[in-house]
């Protein structure tokens, strides 16, 4: 019996062959587990396209198909089986060809490739062949990075702005969204390929290639755009850098700026120009004036004119703004074409224009100042009206006068304003006697001011007696100023001040209350006179004032009287009629002051309810010397017998004035023969 000492040479013992078993199953479990904790699906094929291995996540994906996952099926038959099924929806309608394909690309994988599935999920597809023939096949969910990509795209496509992509190595444009090419004028296949710099104008590509290939993630700037056609369009151009399949591109945004910038130019033109003759505006004037004093040498000379158009308030009154705007255009044409390329003609007010000149002499603006003084004579022909203006001018020089352009302004209009106020139609440079008046009026505005506040201002009276007894018929309230330096301030002085200064209806209310109040306690036969401004009629409120100073005072109303001249009477508009006879209604007496001076037009007379008129005290002064003056009295008299009227005259100092007039009829008379104004405590009432 032979003994039995194992295998022979070149068998397998059954203890080794457990043992590679072993091994083996403990690698494919291990290989199973790490395959099954990766987030790809994995699948592992044979030569003859047969499962061999899968992981966890491949099951999940294909999860309607997991039924048919065992060793050695075919994924030939898995895959028609799925189509049965509908599994894949993109193979719908050509399922055999969509087989084939599949097989192939797996027989000869050459690249990636996507794979829609019926849950609506998108799976990427890489296989790779094996030595052995087999292949290895990796799958990748992308579902939701394909729906950030078509989020991405939908945005992209439908976006109202302006976009593209660009890649900046090549310097081409990749996309370009339906705005994009509306924007430029291109066809969308014209835009894909399109040179970037094509879209920029020459001088702004330089910066514009270094913005769009920059690392900044994100930059913005203003841009000057070209379309197709060679119009430029103004954007505004966002930048983001990112990364699209797997290359680094730049995302740009267009926002189309180009009507915004022109209204904004418009806006900024307007702000700095006057609509209607297109001339720089009073705050452009004032800032061109200040940086060109800024800027000038000593050597320069900067001359400011200022021209005030004559009349033109007339014109526009009469025939309305149509006409005073086609009329004011019209002007600054003549004008413009008066001075020269490098002055600058402003519109600085209604009627008011300015001429900055540089390195023109004070004679040279003054000559020019004058030509438009002689062209703004001359007729103008507006829609078929010939019209009549013309200007004042006044003018101040730098560095002569002031280098400040405030000063230098306020120098030329108070060398206007010496122009009016000396004739119209002329032309003054600055001096500065100008500046001191305009100071010492300063300073007398503020005392005016300090003397209402302060009750510093006195009502005195002076007399009107009856020619014939003597007696004193009436005393007319005089408003008096004794100023604690200057003395006496004169009313034809601080009267017009008050007026400017809108102090003049406060003024007036206080000489009523007053005079009403003092007159209370003369005698009964005495009036008490009152001048009132054309101010207080233009306010309005002259009526109530009367009213309420007769009744706190308890005076009668036939014992006032307001006297008024020519100038309320020439106010537009029924107004003042009508508060004069409502005055007049109440008993109140109503003067007309200084006949014969003005218009002294009859229909006057004829027109309102006077009961006096008082002649000026300009024909008693020439009496004696001018017939012509004997002979306006006399009339004047006669005239006033006839309607009824009271006649006075005013300005009588000898008695051979008073016993002219007493004799020609004149029923009361006023002047220093009588008696000079004073307080009502100095005045006496019996001849």
């Amino acid at each position: 019996m032979q003994e039995d000492y194992g295998p022979s040479e070149g068998e397998t013992s059954p203890e080794t062959l457990d043992a590679a078993l072993a091994a083996a199953s403990r690698a494919e479990k291990r290989l199973r587990e790490a395959i099954d904790v990766l987030p790809q699906g994995i699948v592992f094929l044979d030569d003859e396209g047969r499962y061999i291995l899968w992981n966890r996540k491949y099951e999940e994906i294909y999860s309607r198909s997991a039924d048919l996952l065992e060793p050695g099926a075919r994924l030939a038959d898995t895959l028609r089986v799925g189509l049965e099924r509908g599994d894949y929806p993109e193979a719908e309608g050509r399922e055999e060809e969509w087989l084939e394909d599949r097989l192939r690309r797996m027989q000869e994988p050459a690249s990636r490739h996507e794979q829609r599935l019926s849950n609506g999920r998108c799976i990427l597809i890489e296989e790779r062949r094996t030595d052995d023939g087999g292949s290895i096949g990796l799958r990748v969910d992308i579902t939701d990075l394909k729906q950030k990509e078509e989020s991405f795209r939908l945005l992209f496509d439908r976006n109202p702005l302006a976009l593209f992509i660009h890649d900046p190595q090549t310097g081409r444009i990749l996309s370009a969204n339906a705005s994009a090419c509306r924007l430029f004028g291109y066809a969308a296949h014209e835009m894909e390929g399109l040179s970037a710099r094509r879209l920029f104008a020459p001088d702004a590509w330089p910066a514009a290639a270094a913005m769009q290939a920059g690392d900044t993630p994100a930059c913005s700037a203003h841009w000057r755009m070209l379309r197709r056609d060679g119009d430029l369009v103004e954007a505004h151009v966002s930048t983001q850098n990112s990364v699209l399949e797997g290359r680094q591109v730049t995302i740009a945004s267009i926002f189309d700026i180009t009507e915004r910038r022109r209204i904004e130019r418009r806006m900024e033109h307007m702000a700095r120009h006057d609509d209607l003759t297109g001339l720089a505006n009073r705050s452009h004037c004032r800032k061109m004036l200040r940086e060109m004093l800024e800027d000038v040498s000593p050597a320069d000379t900067v001359t400011l004119v200022l021209i005030d158009l004559d009349h033109f308030k007339t014109v526009n009154d009469t025939y309305g703004h149509h006409l005073g705007d086609a009329l004011l255009t019209d002007a600054a044409r003549r004008m413009r074409e008066l001075i020269p390329p490098a002055a600058q003609l402003c519109r600085i007010g209604g009627d008011e224009f300015a001429i900055i000149f540089r390195k023109s002499s004070l004679t040279q603006a003054e000559l020019i100042g004058k030509a438009i003084i002689a062209t703004l004579s001359e007729p103008f022909h507006v829609h078929g009206n010939t019209l009549h203006i013309g200007a004042t001018v006044g003018m101040a020089a730098a560095p002569f006068d002031s280098s400040d352009h405030e000063t230098l302004m306020r120098y030329a209009d108070l060398a206007l304003y010496a122009a009016k106020a000396e004739r119209r139609g002329t032309c003054r440079a600055f001096e500065p006697a100008m500046d001191e008046a305009a100071q010492a009026k300063s300073r007398l505005e503020n005392d005016l001011r300090k003397a209402v506040r302060d009750g510093e201002l006195e009502v005195h009276y002076q007399p009107l007696l009856n020619l014939e007894s003597g007696a004193v018929e009436c005393c007319e309230a005089l408003l008096r100023w004794n100023h604690p330096e200057r003395g006496q301030v004169s009313p034809e002085i601080f009267v017009p001040i008050a007026e400017e200064l809108g102090l003049i209806d406060k003024l007036g209310r206080f000489v009523l209350q007053v005079a009403c109040r003092e007159a209370a306690g003369w005698p009964e036969a005495v009036r008490v006179s009152v001048n009132v401004s054309p101010v207080q009629f233009r306010n309005g409120n002259l009526l109530a004032a009367v009213i309420n100073a007769l009744s706190s005072s308890g005076l009668s109303a036939d014992r006032l009287e307001l006297e008024i001249t020519e100038a309320v009477l020439m106010e537009r508009g029924p107004r003042p009629a009508a508060i004069i006879r409502n005055l007049r209604s109440f008993g109140i007496g109503i003067s007309l002051d200084d006949f014969g001076t003005g218009y002294s037009s009859l229909s006057y007379l004829l027109n309102y309810p006077f009961t006096k008129i008082k002649i000026d005290k300009s024909f008693i002064l020439n009496l004696h010397e001018e017939a012509s003056s004997r002979a306006v009295i006399r009339a004047v008299i006669g005239l006033g017998r006839s309607l009824g009227l009271i006649v006075a005259a005013e300005g009588i100092e000898s008695e051979v004035e008073r016993e002219y007039l007493r004799s020609e009829g004149c029923t009361q008379g006023q002047g220093f023969l009588f008696g000079r104004p004073q307080p009502a405590s100095m005045l006496q009432f019996t001849p």
